[in-house]
């Protein structure tokens, strides 16, 4: 992956991420992740421990719940309404509680699979007991893909 062989140093900071309480609610939650430009937001509790995130899959989900099929398809819907009450649910109720946190000397590669293996677009990044930022799907899937020979910023 180009150099970059640690989590610590692919990370975004604890100031370059969004973090919400429990009682939180979604509607503020998106608002953050556009501000931050984040796919997943963590939640933390009372004590600042990490209890779960939220994601933007899961809002897409959640919104649109009664349908049973993957959210990419109800883009290809001309008639995708998300049901508004999700703005009004917290952060608690929508978030999803499986956190898996990271130390900063963990390798890229092992992240990756971590990902995979339990299904989170975030992972905490905690040093000393406290959190020091977060990896990020999306950081990674940058890191790995741009710029690429045919890419937009390599015609430069």
């Amino acid at each position: 992956m180009r150099s970059v062989a640690s989590v610590g140093e692919m990370m975004r900071a604890r100031d370059d991420i969004a973090i919400v309480s429990k009682d939180v609610l979604v509607r503020r939650v998106v608002q953050l992740m556009v501000d931050v430009d984040v796919e997943s937001v963590l939640v933390v509790d009372g004590y600042r421990r990490v209890v779960g995130s939220i994601g933007d899959e899961q809002l897409i989900a959640r919104a649109h719940a009664r349908r049973a099929w993957s959210w990419r398809h109800l883009f290809a819907e001309r008639d995708f309404e998300p049901d508004p009450r999700i703005l009004d649910l917290s952060a608690g109720e929508v978030m999803l509680r499986r956190v898996v946190p990271v130390r900063p000397e963990l390798p890229l590669v092992s992240a990756l699979r971590l990902f995979d293996d339990h299904s989170v677009n975030v992972l905490p990044v905690v040093a000393d007991g406290q959190l020091k930022g977060a990896l990020f799907r999306c950081d990674l899937v940058r890191q790995i893909f741009h710029p690429m020979p045919g890419s937009a910023d390599s015609h430069t």
